[in-house]
């Protein structure tokens, strides 16, 4: 949706899978996992105890943000391609079939997600991988071709989403063949946060901006603060990160013991600096 909310929406979506990816990646480090996917725990017994709680969100996130794309506000219905009372047949609500085209592969990520760790006997690492790599492709496809017609504030802000979801999107394509590195496992996540604050503040920008005037691509000042806002998106969400990751750290101090995962192993002394030095292996 081009509205207000329709960018709040998957910005609050992004944040949340950052926010989960950091404390898992933190926690997994202070752990002295070396796996990315690790094996699944097979204490646990049931298929609701075995749901991924990433997968159900980009399930359930998924899904209702591809309903509002077509039915909301309630009473509107946006599925229909063409009209056919239109004698061309002109293509009709072209950016809503691009956001549900996008929001329905987040959806299939998280159904592989749910396959792989709940259903599989065994757990099945590149069927996640590689919806997730697909999701974030598609993504970034999308926004590529996203800002026909759209005036020049709006082609700068998803230029420059465009240009962070790419980075991520290469970064899961690298995973392919080293995927057990710690350094790529916190720059994903700091990019998919960084996703996440952006589109929150450009939700403001293009709809509710706080001084009451809207930004206009006519100034070149205005264009420039957007690059500039940016960047400084990208250092709050580096600090942002040091921050979750020294609360994980005192977390894991006081009660790590208790929740070690059977998967897990502790870090022993000086295994933190090995973590970063090792290759990672391909994944099977």
């Amino acid at each position: 949706m081009g509205t207000f909310i329709g960018h709040i929406s998957p910005g609050l979506a992004f944040l949340s899978f950052a926010l989960l990816y950091t404390v898992r990646y933190s926690w997994m480090v202070l752990n002295g996992c070396r796996d990315q996917y690790p094996p699944k725990n097979r204490s646990t017994r049931g298929f609701l105890k075995s749901l991924p709680v990433e997968g159900v969100m980009k399930l359930i996130y998924g899904f209702l943000a591809l309903m509002a794309e077509f039915f909301f506000p309630p009473g509107v219905q946006k599925l229909r391609f063409f009209s056919l009372s239109d004698p061309n047949f002109n293509f009709q609500n072209p950016n809503e079939w691009q956001h549900a085209t996008m929001y329905g592969y987040f959806c299939m990520s998280g159904a592989l997600d749910i396959v792989s760790q709940a259903c599989l006997p065994t757990r099945c690492p590149l069927l996640e991988h590689a919806g997730t790599t697909a999701a974030f492709f598609v993504t970034t496809l999308l926004l590529k071709f996203h800002a026909h017609g759209k005036e020049a504030v709006e082609v700068q802000v998803h230029f420059l989403l465009l240009l962070t979801c790419a980075i991520t999107c290469a970064i899961f394509i690298i995973e392919f063949w080293w995927p057990n590195q710690p350094k790529l496992w916190f720059t994903k996540a700091w990019l998919v946060l960084v996703q996440g604050t952006w589109l929150l503040h450009v939700a403001f920008i293009l709809y509710k901006p706080p001084t009451g005037h809207f930004w206009s691509g006519q100034q070149p000042a205005d264009l420039m603060f957007l690059t500039t806002f940016y960047c400084w998106h990208l250092a709050f969400n580096a600090g942002l990160m040091g921050i979750l990751f020294w609360a994980t750290y005192l977390v894991h101090r006081r009660f790590g013991g208790k929740f070690i995962n059977a998967g897990y192993q502790l870090a022993e002394t000086g295994e933190l600096e090995k973590l970063t030095a090792d290759n990672g292996d391909e994944l099977l």
